[in-house]
């Protein structure tokens, strides 16, 4: 490795532990936070989508309205989940890019136009 590529290196350590003290959510927490809501989500669908199924078509089996509703939960957990982590994401990454617009702002102002 080169020592040209070190302050590189270094600058998207930085970038990634600035995302990170913003709230940044990456791969791993994206699909815990998914596995989760998808969870509660099958859970919640079981008992209300499958009585709005029931509703809906009735003289379907039981077993079957349960897994339409627990599935329907989950896909409907799994899309809010992806969602919410788009927006939070997007916000830590402006609010990062602000600090270094700030900082770069103030460096001018201080030591001038190069």
């Amino acid at each position: 490795m080169s020592s040209a590529s070190l302050p590189v290196m270094d600058d998207d350590r930085e970038y990634r532990d600035a995302l990170a003290a913003a709230g940044y959510t990456g791969a791993r927490g994206a699909v815990l936070f998914c596995l989760l809501l998808a969870f509660v989500g099958a859970a919640f669908g079981s008992v209300v989508l499958a009585i709005l199924w029931n509703i809906a078509a009735p003289g379907t089996p039981e077993s079957m309205t349960t897994a339409i509703g627990a599935a329907a939960g989950a896909a409907l957990g799994i899309a809010l989940g992806l969602l919410k982590i788009r927006q939070g994401n997007l916000e830590a990454r402006e609010l990062v890019e602000d600090r270094q617009w700030q900082r770069l702002v103030r460096h001018e102002h201080f030591h001038g136009p190069r």
